[in-house]
């Protein structure tokens, strides 16, 4: 009678542990699907000044330093990692891409930076921080459409 029951609570729990594992491996991190594939959201607002404005206020805040782009539509933050002689850094990228005459759709894409201020600086996309920079855009929405009101 035990060896039954035994063996239908271990079928349940391979089963439980399957679903749950295919879930998670599915490449969903919470994220909506988006044009991009990264984070974005859509901001309501007429002036880009807008957003560079929260965006720079909210990063700087928080300890990332505001790095120069060759872009008119891109913001890029970095945040030094470990000791102050390090040289790797995350970052954040933020395009703007006008939508309409008062919207703009605001990507951000986590980076991971090596030889962070060096000759040999090289970047690669963190999508395990995607969740996180929608949250801070979610934040810079919020400010940057309270500004415009």
């Amino acid at each position: 009678m035990i060896k039954p029951f035994l063996l239908v609570c271990c079928a349940v729990t391979g089963l439980v542990l399957g679903a749950t594992g295919c879930k998670s491996s599915s490449g969903q991190s919470g994220l909506p699907v988006t044009a991009s594939g990264l984070p974005e959201i859509t901001v309501r607002t007429r002036a880009d000044g807008d957003i560079k404005r929260a965006a720079g206020e909210f990063f700087v805040n928080r300890g990332y330093v505001e790095t120069r782009s060759s872009h008119l539509y891109e913001i890029v933050f970095d945040k030094p990692t470990g000791s102050g002689k390090s040289r790797r850094a995350l970052r954040v990228r933020l395009r703007m891409h006008k939508e309409t005459d008062d919207t703009w759709r605001l990507v951000g894409a986590p980076m991971g930076v090596e030889g962070w201020r060096t000759d040999l600086e090289s970047e690669t996309v963190l999508l395990e921080g995607a969740s996180q920079i929608q949250g801070f855009l979610g934040e810079i929405k919020r400010r940057a459409e309270s500004t415009n009101r």
